[in-house]
């Protein structure tokens, strides 16, 4: 690939071209002259400063621009970045957003960084896929649809093993596409497409084209594609196995094989035509609260498969949560807890664990045995856990299908007598479903009478019925009588009413289909009609929140109601191939669906097997996903990395007290930060992603000196989970980032405006601070030649500067600079050095100010610190020097005492320089810090210049 170069061009030539482009992009160029105000620089992408708002844009400004990496920024994309730029296809201005052979992820959270995406773009080095997060492709697009783009999505593959021959290749997108989706193996429409020299319209993302050799896209990842994702060729294509083959198959004989692909966009946004910032500023920026689509660590996990019964989607490891006393208690079908998938530290715990909600640490305490799987829990309000499941025996007694256990020890609580007894289906008691609603325990699954607590006799209750929850004695007023096995409830936190789901189609007589709202004071069925996605066997999972009431079961939905008439609301396909819905829960904003789909969910699609076309987005999900309880869509900023034993999707899903959300299955492995893989035994956990931004700086200042460069500096901002980064904006662009409280901007003109703004590492904004314009510093009688926290320009590395680095002739432009004080280890600094081991002994800096009428001046006081040693200097020549030794002074001379920070804040240093060391004009300070020794804790510089006035 070629890079930038603008060499060889007359300057007139280049001058010709900006006018030019000048009228493409609105602005207008004004000559620079000594008396006039320059222009702002042009978005050529050639620094973070001039960053163009597209790569087409970088192309617009200069059509000689070349391929390579350059720096782009969008007010939604915020703080600029580096990115790839091909300017040389089809007239240029495609930005690179992914490349890769096999193995591309289909999670909106892409893999890699951008550095690594701009990194290597081509080669055997990029065959290993690294792709834009949704989030940056968004940026990119300035939050424009993916749908909307004229020139579509373009992909240049190799046709040869050997990477010798390309193809290029576009199509868009006619079905729903607001956001960025790395998901195509799907049916997302197909509109126009142009593969080689093939050109046609139509197909899905997982499959179009002409043909069945090159001229075809396919998407499709199955077992005859070795899982791989990618963007293959036609079925009577072949590729290699060979680690160095521009084309992969895992096998010689398999079609559509994987061939290296880069992946481009062509945005065309111009700078000038963002939106002006209000003078009040930008406003506060927040991620929606969701789970981080991250694992936390696995602490413990559970293994091995108990008693069953025996089957795919019955018989998981894990099938149920419920929390209380600081405690998650997991039930399902496993045999052992441990902390490795070899089984270290494993222990023979089977059906039931405790663990520490806050740090998942398994809690050997809670010790009770059962004979077989567990599939409900609940807390009681008094801390006892009741349990639902198949199981016969628990702590060697007879207790069948329910138990209720000490919350500490789990042995059985002997205040509960509940009994369940089930006279059909061959006699054995079934419990499915647990929740408390007040003083009662609301109980389903497959059995027919309660007896317990107060009363000795049977008390008839069909396949649900509800107990004190002080001592368990059933109610015998209360009987929905379902005609067939509940496998879900959820008791209503407003407490009038209990819903079910499960085989059931009646209850007391009355039409319940498969789903019921049953109120809790006369157990009388709430009219509900659910429009099945298709002929209903069953539903698996219900839950209300808020005024919405979500449930979910075969043949693929996941729909939601109105809790005031019980009309439909949203619906959802789980997928065209696998996923019947099987658990919810909710984190009060979101609703958590599980299920056993691990491709692409179909939000505003009602039916199956056939989706058709009134779907309104195809999203990636992996055995559950989130949805906005408020609108009913979903929310692809949560999309896991999950692994399972056999499959069975997500068959427990919780969300504790701190915020993480638990799901359950028969999990094997997931992905935590850093994309890095872990062994997850039967459940997995996810903590709440940062949703709130840091507050907003203020006091912002923007001064401007005789040289026309632009200073601010501003009070700093707090986040709740760390350090924050500041973003600078000039006008309606981001300009410059920095951890210090200032910074220098080039000369601009006089009514630019300037904001601040405090981001964090989870990409939440604060509110900017409001517009400022810069002020000129007054230069004629201005007694303050350096104010404190002053911006400096500093040297601290293995490498001292070059000799003369004192004088006022001395090119210091390629120092970074930093707000007063600078330094490290100390409480309050504007800017914190760091450097590699072994840390520099000496730190250098340098302050240039302007001095207007020098016979003035009487005298200069310099006020500074000497931490540990300093030598000062007023235009190249020493004015003092503390506790440095007498003759020459390098970069290894060390400070002859030790000074704490707290004494060299209490004993400045003060310097009576006359007033001729200085000069009309431009003047500059210097000086050098020295620690008495190399891992001295800390070290800082500060220092002001105050002038006194003479006739």
């Amino acid at each position: 690939m070629s890079t930038r170069a603008t060499s060889g061009r007359s300057p007139w030539a280049l001058i010709t071209t900006a006018f030019a482009i000048a009228a493409v992009l609105g602005a207008t160029l004004t000559p620079a002259t000594a008396n006039a105000e320059a222009p702002l620089p042009s978005p050529d992408g050639l620094s973070m400063a001039t960053a163009a708002a597209s790569c087409w844009e970088v192309k617009q400004f200069n059509p000689a621009a070349s391929t390579g990496v350059y720096w782009l920024a969008t007010p939604q994309l915020g703080a600029p970045d580096q990115f790839y730029c091909d300017q040389d296809t089809d007239g240029g201005g495609w930005v690179l957003v992914g490349r890769g052979r096999q193995g591309w992820s289909d999670t909106t959270e892409g893999r890699g960084t951008t550095a690594q995406v701009r990194g290597s773009v081509t080669g055997i080095a990029a065959f290993t896929p690294r792709q834009l997060s949704a989030k940056v492709i968004g940026g990119l697009l300035n939050g424009a649809s993916v749908n909307s783009l004229p020139d579509g999505i373009r992909l240049n593959r190799a046709t040869n093993i050997d990477g010798t021959t390309w193809q290029d290749s576009t199509f868009t997108i006619s079905s729903p596409r607001p956001d960025w989706s790395w998901a195509f193996d799907n049916a997302q429409r197909v509109g126009t497409w142009k593969i080689g020299s093939s050109s046609g319209s139509g197909g899905g993302t997982n499959n179009f084209g002409s043909g069945s050799e090159l001229n075809v896209v396919s998407t499709t990842s199955g077992a005859s594609q070795g899982w791989m994702a990618g963007f293959g060729f036609g079925t009577s294509s072949l590729g290699s196995t060979d680690a160095g083959s521009y084309i992969w198959a895992p096998n010689s004989t398999s079609g559509n094989p994987r061939p290296f692909t880069q992946v481009y966009l062509r945005p065309k946004l111009l700078s000038a035509t963002f939106a002006s910032i209000p003078d009040a500023g930008t406003t506060t920026v927040q991620n929606a609260p969701i789970a981080q689509s991250a694992a936390l660590p696995t602490v413990w996990g559970v293994a091995g498969l108990g008693a069953g019964p025996n089957n795919i989607e019955g018989a998981n490891e894990v099938s149920a949560f419920a929390e209380g006393n600081g405690v998650v208690y997991v039930g399902g079908n496993f045999l052992t807890v441990q902390k490795s998938a070899g089984g270290a530290s494993q222990i023979a715990q089977s059906y039931l664990a405790a663990f520490d909600v806050r740090t998942g640490e398994w809690l050997s305490s809670f010790r009770p045995t059962f004979d077989k799987q567990i599939k409900a829990l609940a807390v009681l309000p008094n801390g006892s856990v009741a349990v639902g499941g198949y199981f016969n025996q628990v702590n060697g007694q007879l207790n069948p299908g329910f138990v209720v256990l000490n919350p500490t020890t789990g042995a059985t609580d002997a205040g509960y007598s509940t009994q369940l007894i089930n006279k059909v289906s061959g006699g054995v008691p079934i419990v499915r479903a647990l929740d408390v609603q007040g003083n009662w325990l609301y109980i389903g699954g497959d059995f027919t009478h309660m007896t317990g607590g107060s009363t000795t006799s049977q008390v008839y209750t069909r396949d649900a019925g509800r107990i004190s929850t002080a001592n368990g004695t059933p109610d015998p007023s209360w009987n929905p009588e379902f005609n067939g096995t509940v496998v879900s409830l959820d008791a209503s936190s407003q407490g009038d009413r209990v819903y079910f789901a499960g085989f059931f189609s009646a209850s007391q007589g009355s039409t319940a289909v498969k789903g019921a709202a049953i109120t809790t004071d006369t157990a009388a069925v709430i009219p509900w009609n659910i429009n099945f996605s298709a002929p209903a066997n069953y539903q698996q999972a219900v839950k209300e929140v808020g005024n919405r009431v979500w449930i979910a079961g075969s043949e693929h939905m996941l729909f939601s109601y109105d809790r005031s008439n019980m009309a439909e609301l949203s619906t959802t396909i789980l997928g065209s191939t696998g996923g019947d819905g099987q658990a919810i829960s909710t984190d009060g904003t979101n609703v958590y669906a599980g299920c056993h789909c691990f491709w692409t969910e179909y939000t505003g699609a009602r039916t199956w097997p056939s989706i058709g076309t009134s779907w309104t987005s195809a999203n990636k999900i992996n055995s559950f996903g989130a949805w906005n309880n408020a609108t009913g869509d979903y929310v692809p900023q949560f999309n896991p990395s999950l692994s399972q034993r056999h499959g069975a999707g997500s068959w427990a899903l919780f969300n504790d007290s701190t915020g993480v959300t638990w799901t359950g299955g028969d999990y094997s492995a997931s992905q935590k930060a850093g994309s890095a893989g872990q062994w997850s035994g039967g459940f997995v956990r996810f903590a709440a992603n940062d949703s709130s931004a840091p507050t907003a700086p203020t006091g912002l200042t923007a001064s401007l000196a005789t040289d026309g460069k632009v200073s601010l500096s501003w009070t700093g901002s707090t986040d709740d989970r760390g350090s924050v980064t500041y973003q600078v904006l000039r006008n309606n662009i981001v300009v410059a980032t920095t951890t210090s409280l200032a910074v220098t901007l080039a000369v601009a003109p006089s009514d630019t405006k300037y904001f601040v703004r405090a981001a964090d590492a989870s990409g939440n904004w604060s509110a900017s601070t409001a517009a400022v314009k810069a002020v000129a510093v007054a230069p004629a009688d201005n007694p303050v030649l350096i104010a404190p926290a002053s911006l400096w320009s500093f040297s601290y590395s293995t490498n001292a500067p070059a000799s003369g680095w004192q004088a006022t002739g001395f090119d210091s432009s390629v120092w970074p600079t930093g707000a007063a004080p600078l330094g490290w280890g100390q409480p309050v600094l504007g800017t914190t050095l760091t450097a590699a081991a072994p840390a520099p002994l000496t730190s250098y800096y340098r302050k240039a100010f302007t001095v207007a009428d020098a016979t003035k001046l009487a005298s200069v006081t310099l006020q500074t610190r000497a931490d540990d040693g300093i030598v000062v200097y007023v235009n190249g020549i020493e004015v003092n020097r503390t506790n440095i030794d007498p003759g020459n002074v390098t970069s290894t001379t060390y400070a002859n005492v030790a000074v704490s920070a707290a004494n060299a804040l209490a004993n400045p240093v003060n310097i009576l320089v006359a007033g001729s060391a200085f000069a009309t004009g431009t003047n500059v300070i210097s000086v050098e810090v020295h620690s008495n020794y190399r891992s001295t804790p800390s070290a800082s510089f500060e220092l002001s210049a105050t002038a006194t006035f003479g006739p």
